[in-house]
């Protein structure tokens, strides 16, 4: 199977390596945690995992555990029985029946409350479910990829994240490299992504030489999908034909790539890439970004507006809302 159909594309010594590393994995059968940054397609690898596994021609299931509340979790991973709740007016199956000899995708699993991880840890442990409202368990054959842009050894020093659970998510971990240490892939992302918007778009315009070179010498806070994101902007304000030059990027990147030539430009330069990296290691959460930068949310939101991280492309809004 080629890069293009894992669809992990790259040229640099690092996206070897992580092919490499999807292929050893997904051979085996036990749990992986992938690592990485907002944006720097966790998914992506989960799905590739389970794509070059014996697995393949099962259901792959994906969930977001930080949209997943307490009253939500049971039933969602679970499934419930009629009657079990207000609303449940029929049985249903949650995500672990549904793939069942398959693979399940727990995205952001450090989000997971201390109830969620509990009825979690039970379920790796023992391989059965109950629905909400029933006593009968169900045997489940799942297996698990987990995801996190958290520091998930750090949440377990302070007790918000269960030592337990992590021996039994992070069996094999996959860390996945920022945009910003693969420089040879940008151009490759870049052009990709732009034939895939002009397919969208209908558009035949081409970046110019400017406009990509300013795009591999930005550092990309949000990492691949920031970059889409930034396509897909750049492809639909350009022109439908001819070339689409630098001057339609968005400030942060116009800003960035410019030649530094005073102490101010150099300081908005490294604040840019401090407060923007922050964000992107928050996965985009302000409220977390602006604890670990020692400002209060008010604060943050007038950095990002100074220093124009807060409009249509920028880090900010490449990101998850808070």
């Amino acid at each position: 199977m080629s890069a293009d159909d894992l669809g992990l594309l790259g040229r640099s010594a690092a996206m070897d390596e992580l092919r490499s590393a999807v292929r050893r994995v997904a051979e085996s059968p036990y749990p992986v945690l992938v690592t990485g940054e907002s944006g720097s397609g966790k998914e992506l690898v989960a799905r590739a995992i389970h794509r070059l596994s014996r697995r393949t021609d099962r259901c792959f299931g994906a969930v977001n555990c930080a949209a997943l509340t307490d009253e939500l979790v049971e039933a969602e991973l679970f499934g419930h029985a009629r009657g079990a709740f207000t609303g449940a007016v029929t049985e249903r199956a949650g995500l672990f029946e549904a793939a069942d000899r398959g693979t399940l995708f727990l995205d952001e699993v450090g989000e997971l409350s201390a109830r969620a991880q509990a009825k979690l840890l039970r379920v790796l442990q023992d391989g059965e479910i109950r629905r909400l409202g029933e006593n009968l368990p169900r045997r489940v054959d799942v297996r698990v990829v987990s995801a996190t842009n958290r520091p998930l050894e750090a949440d377990v020093s302070t007790g918000r994240f269960r030592e337990d659970l992590l021996y039994r998510v992070d069996v094999l971990r996959i860390a996945l490299p920022p945009l910003r240490d693969r420089d040879d892939d940008v151009l490759l992302l870049a052009e990709h992504f732009w034939r895939q918007a002009q397919s969208v778009t209908g558009s035949r315009a081409a970046p110019a030489r400017a406009t990509l070179a300013a795009l591999v010498r930005y550092h990309w806070p949000g990492n691949v999908r920031q970059l889409e994101n930034v396509i897909a902007s750049l492809v639909v304000r350009g022109p439908r034909r001819g070339v689409v030059g630098p001057s339609t990027l968005p400030a942060c990147i116009v800003g960035e790539t410019g030649e530094v030539k005073t102490l101010q430009q150099a300081r908005v330069l490294f604040e840019r890439r401090y407060v923007g990296g922050a964000l992107a290691r928050a996965g985009g959460r302000r409220g977390k970004a602006a604890l670990a930068l020692g400002v209060t949310r008010q604060g943050l939101a007038k950095l990002l507006k100074r220093l124009d991280l807060d409009g249509p492309g920028s880090p900010s809004s490449s990101l998850p809302a808070p």
